[in-house]
């Protein structure tokens, strides 16, 4: 598996994530508790200070969900995943530029 290159993750993760809040009705106390982790655990997420590539597996799956993608999709976001990594004609999910 790669590793996520140093810096910010796709701007459009943590978009989708602010988006997804906004559709709730949530703020991101409300979706750390979501994931369980902690309201600064998820500030450092969306600001870029930690990587979402970092979170333990059953917690990518809670975000995926909450998200509405797949983990698949998650990976390719934030890249733990490329699509180099697929041999051709797999027929991955295309990674839409912005959610929601």
């Amino acid at each position: 598996m790669k590793r996520c290159k140093k810096g910010m993750e796709s701007i459009e993760l943590v978009n989708a994530i602010h988006n997804e809040n906004r559709r709730r009705g949530w703020n991101l106390q409300d979706s750390a508790r979501h994931l369980g982790i902690s309201h600064i655990h998820m500030a450092s997420l969306t600001n870029g200070a930690r990587k979402i590539s970092g979170l333990k597996r059953a917690k990518q799956r809670i975000l995926a969900d909450f998200l509405g993608i797949s983990l698949v999709e998650l990976f390719l976001f934030c890249g733990i995943l490329r699509r180099e990594d697929f041999p051709e004609g797999l027929g991955l999910p295309v990674v839409p530029r912005s959610f929601g």
